[in-house]
């Protein structure tokens, strides 16, 4: 009796796998089907379809439906799958309904004759490199319910002029309008906390950007050669200024800097050639290596107590004619003010114990060098250059000790005079 219900029991289950066996391909060819000229990825358990890419390129004008029909049965198409539409290099216009609710990453990267689009209220995210390359796109329309915009989103979208960030949003991610060169006009929300790094980087046509107040911080190279950008005013929310972050930005020239600031990151201002002059806080106690070098326009600028000019720090600001050190200052390093070829005087404090190579060369200008130090300083034989060593005055407390040791770097200097001060 046993034995004969074993077999029973052993058939039913052959045939149960025998029957799932044949099913399985036809579910497995049901999960995706073309419908119209698009192709869709179902899930029959939700009765829900997701746009993917295909073979083929889509091309023309895409309208997608709200709902398909598949072996009689109702899907409501609720997604766009990632990169579905990924180097469709003709596709002009995509109509996305109201039941879409997530675009996936890269969904319309590389779609070179893209124009414009409207993104439906149904979906509150823009993933990452939604847009990427997109080269035509021009217009975004992006409703009020997004809550997030992913990094790249819409890198080298070089046609596109203006965007609103929608008001929920809190932060602009890494590279989201990298080499918009077209990009005018960007309006952002009070919401908005941070701007991550390279985020508006080579966005070659914006001139002028308001920083919402809420703004905590502002990633490195975040503004770099945004070459027609006039003017920038820094939030009291924020505590430092970025590396690079106005690198290139050849036509900068009113900057605000609040007391807040204190630190200014290397390479900040680099290149900024249209700056005249600058008030930095004395809130600041730190200064980076090359923070306004080639600042060829720039005349007058204040240094706060910071206790190291670090090094190419005004190189090759070639209007510069003055400068005060404060008393803060321990160490001039190399190549600070190199080819300063406007500045004429310089006085060093007593507090300046050593100065870097090629701090001072290139400066054809420069006639008088007053040092506060009774000890000599500590210097490279290129510290000043041979034309001032020869020609130029330098002013010291007293005059032996600097021309005590015959084989010091001192000694090279032909004018040393006492201090009539």
């Amino acid at each position: 009796m046993k034995k004969t219900l074993h077999f029973w029991m052993l058939i039913v289950l052959i045939a149960t796998a025998l029957q799932a066996a044949e099913a399985a391909p036809l579910l497995k060819k049901a999960e995706k089907v073309m419908v119209g000229d698009i192709y869709y990825q179902l899930n029959a358990k939700e009765l829900t379809a997701k746009v993917i890419a295909m073979k083929g390129l889509y091309t023309g004008d895409v309208v997608i439906p709200e709902k398909i029909e598949s072996d009689s049965t109702e899907y409501y198409v609720e997604e766009i799958a990632a990169g579905t539409f990924k180097d469709c290099i003709s596709l002009q216009s995509v109509s996305i309904p109201t039941t879409v609710t997530k675009i996936g990453t890269g969904a319309f990267e590389g779609c070179t004759a893209l124009t414009a689009i409207a993104i439906p209220e149904t979906v509150t995210a823009i993933e990452s490199g939604l847009f990427f390359r997109c080269t035509a796109l021009r217009e975004v329309r992006l409703h009020d319910g997004i809550r997030a915009i992913g990094h790249g989103a819409f890198k080298q979208c070089t046609a596109l002029e203006r965007i609103d960030i929608p008001a929920m949003v809190s932060q602009i991610e890494y590279n989201t309008f990298l080499g918009c060169s077209s990009l005018k006009e960007v309006n952002l929300p009070p919401s908005l906390e941070k701007i991550a790094y390279s985020a508006f980087q080579d966005c070659s046509s914006l001139e002028e950007i308001e920083i919402p107040g809420t703004v905590k911080a502002i990633g490195w190279v975040a503004f770099k050669n945004c070459t027609s950008l006039r003017s920038f005013a820094f939030t009291t929310s924020m505590d430092n200024i970025a590396n690079s972050i106005f690198e290139g930005c050849a036509s900068l020239r009113e900057v605000v800097i609040p007391s807040s600031i204190k630190s200014i990151a290397h390479d900040a201002f680099k290149g900024c050639a249209s700056i005249d002059s600058l008030y930095l806080p004395a809130s600041i106690r730190d200064i980076g290596s090359s923070a306004f070098e080639e600042c060829v326009s720039l005349r007058f600028i204040n240094i706060p107590s910071v206790k190291e000019i670090d090094s190419k720090v005004f190189k090759n600001c070639h209007s510069l004619q003055s400068i005060t050190i404060p008393l803060s200052v321990k160490e001039i390093d190399g190549d600070a003010f190199n080819g300063c070829s406007s500045l004429t005087r310089v006085e060093i404090p007593v507090s300046v114990k050593e100065i870097g190579g090629g701090a001072f060369n290139h400066c054809p200008a420069l006639k008088t060098v007053v040092i506060q130090s009774g000890a000599p300083i500590k210097i490279k034989g290129d510290s000043f250059s041979k034309q001032f060593q020869k020609e130029g005055i330098l002013y010291v407390p007293n005059v032996m000790p600097y021309l005590a040791d015959p084989k010091s770097q001192w000694a090279k200097f032909r004018n040393i005079r006492k201090n009539p001060q």
